[in-house]
């Protein structure tokens, strides 16, 4: 905390200048804090003037990205679990054994590819759990082979 004082100390006293701030928005205004969440106490007021002057430090940027690119990595397995065992079952039950083997082909190889995308986002939130400054929570890393059963589980009940 005494680091963040100094730093905002050093900063305010550029700014004040003269000592007329009265003309700087929000002047006079109290400091309305949102609850951070995972967000330590002491860091809320500094994240709180970043965000209010559209400043961000990359590590929180790179942690909005990779919330995303978790999100919609499981979102894509959800829903292509769901397109390949509705596809495999119409096939079955149309007793067309070509087109299963056809599915199942299409399924293989775009498991493949999902496992390497989430060993992608694994690898960059490696470096960002490496980045990260000290007692802020890390991301999660990513088990393809675990998406991959829970989504084909979940997909099955849904049928």
């Amino acid at each position: 905390m005494d680091k963040w004082k100094r730093i905002v100390d050093s900063q305010i006293a550029d700014m004040i200048g003269d000592g007329d701030v009265s003309h700087l928005p929000g002047a006079g205004r109290k400091l309305e804090l949102k609850d951070g969440g995972s967000t330590p106490n002491e860091w809320r007021a500094a994240f709180k003037i970043m965000e209010d002057h559209n400043v961000m430090p990359e590590w929180i940027e790179t942690g909005a990205k990779l919330e995303t690119t978790a999100t919609a990595l499981r979102r894509l397995i959800s829903e292509r679990a769901q397109r390949y065992l509705r596809g495999l079952r119409k096939a079955e039950a149309a007793s067309k054994p070509a087109l299963a083997a056809e599915f199942e082909s299409q399924w293989n190889r775009f498991a493949e590819d999902y496992r390497e995308q989430v060993e992608r986002y694994n690898r960059e939130a490696l470096d960002y759990n490496l980045t990260l400054p000290a007692g802020l929570p890390h991301k999660a890393i990513l088990r393809p082979t675990a998406l991959i059963e829970r989504a084909l589980q979940d997909a099955a009940r849904l049928r």
